[in-house]
């Protein structure tokens, strides 16, 4: 469109120079001032106009289709013939950006929704981010900057999680309740029979246990009262993360992939069972240990959300060496330890720890000879990046 203008006004100039008639000179005036009234309406319309994404972040699974919606809106009177929107997103574990245009009119006085759909091949939290937006005019020799529209409910930037798919399991659960655990946490829902912690009173009734009479709330009240006591949660299974994995291997996505199907597939399968256990993993944001106790559904789903912001570290195992060095922790039944590097002198100082009564080094992106490994202390147990959960199917828990 600028060639075609400048064609134009050489055209006109001629068509001045030649005839000398008002015509010639109202052209060649109407040609001159063009630019200079595109400009100062495109410089209205640039205040005028406002673009963000519209909702906050979202959910989906792996190679599923994720509608964003973007929210385009004139104020003013006059039209935009052309708003040039840039929008960069990238996958927060390898940050590897890539960016698209989306280019529309926009009307006087009116509000435009768009939606772009991105699909993700890999698992973790996609962020995108209004880079660039820009007003045009109808002969594209201008272009103004426009800023993004920041308000309550409206921003700049936006993301959602992509999380693993649930892929059934049916491994064998050990049983360590009577392996003298110690723990520190009971059940809210279902009542036990330790004594150290009473879960509810209530009125006698047939068939409650005489030694459990609170004989004291009893005088008070003038009926007998029973005390129900409550059930530990043994720290039965802990799993404890290290994601050390090396974004120098070409495939290093995918063993991440391999490595989040399982801890998913596993947490899943052991809340199903009413297994609670704790997920141990380093964020390297905080460059500190997180923990988190999984009693339910809804536990499982706030830690893939936080394992999934967690992020890739080069460091080999501070996951488990924090945790050993931690004065306040537990020793559990079965130790299952995610990490893309063997070492056996890891295994080794989780024995003389006492972490635990069984260990399993869950080895991610191990190759052909990782079976013919052998740990006097732990089972290993290669994780493939391509059928990851059939890795662990022989896995007793």
């Amino acid at each position: 469109m600028i060639v075609i203008y400048f064609i134009l006004l050489v055209i006109g100039s001629f068509f001045y120079i030649l005839y000398d008639e008002p015509f010639s000179f109202y052209l060649i005036c109407f040609l001159a001032a063009l630019p200079v009234v595109l400009f100062i309406m495109l410089k209205i319309c640039s205040k005028k106009v406002r673009v963000s994404f519209a909702g906050a972040q979202k959910v989906c699974v792996k190679d599923s289709r994720i509608p964003v919606v973007i929210r385009c809106e004139n104020r003013g009177i006059i039209p935009v013939s052309d708003l040039i929107i840039e929008i960069e997103y990238f996958n927060a574990i390898d940050s590897k950006r890539d960016k698209v245009k989306i280019s529309t009119p926009l009307f006087p006085k009116d509000v435009q929704f768009l939606t772009l759909h991105l699909r993700s091949q890999h698992y973790g939290t996609i962020r995108l981010v209004i880079k660039h937006c820009r007003v045009c005019d109808m002969l594209k020799l201008f272009k103004l900057k426009v800023r993004p529209f920041i308000k309550k409910g409206f921003y700049d930037e936006t993301s959602f999680t992509v999380i693993p798919n649930v892929i059934p399991i049916e491994n064998p659960i050990a049983n360590y309740s009577e392996m003298g655990l110690e723990t520190d946490e009971y059940s809210k829902d279902h009542k036990g029979d330790d004594p150290s912690e009473i879960f509810d009173i209530h009125e006698y009734q047939e068939g409650d246990k005489i030694n459990r009479i609170h004989w004291k709330l009893s005088a008070k009240q003038d009926t007998t009262m029973v005390k129900d006591y409550s059930l530990p949660i043994a720290n039965s299974i802990i799993m404890i993360v290290d994601m050390n994995i090396d974004k120098s291997r070409k495939d290093y996505m995918l063993l991440y992939d391999a490595a989040v199907e399982t801890i998913s597939s596993l947490t899943q399968y052991l809340t199903e069972n009413s297994v609670a256990h704790k997920v141990i993993w380093y964020d390297t944001a905080t460059d500190q240990n997180m923990t988190m106790t999984v009693k339910d559904e809804e536990n499982a789903r706030v830690l893939m959300s936080l394992l999934l912001r967690s992020g890739l570290h080069s460091d080999r195992h501070p996951a488990l060496l924090n945790y050993v060095n931690t004065p306040d922790r537990f020793k559990c039944g079965h130790l299952l330890y995610f990490s893309a590097k063997y070492d056996s002198s890891v295994t080794a100082a989780m024995n003389d720890a006492e972490l635990a009564f069984r260990y399993s080094y869950m080895l991610v992106g191990a190759d052909e000879s990782a079976e013919r490994l052998y740990d006097e202390f732990a089972d290993i147990v290669a994780i493939n990046e391509v059928g990851a959960v059939e890795s662990i199917r022989e896995l007793c828990l």
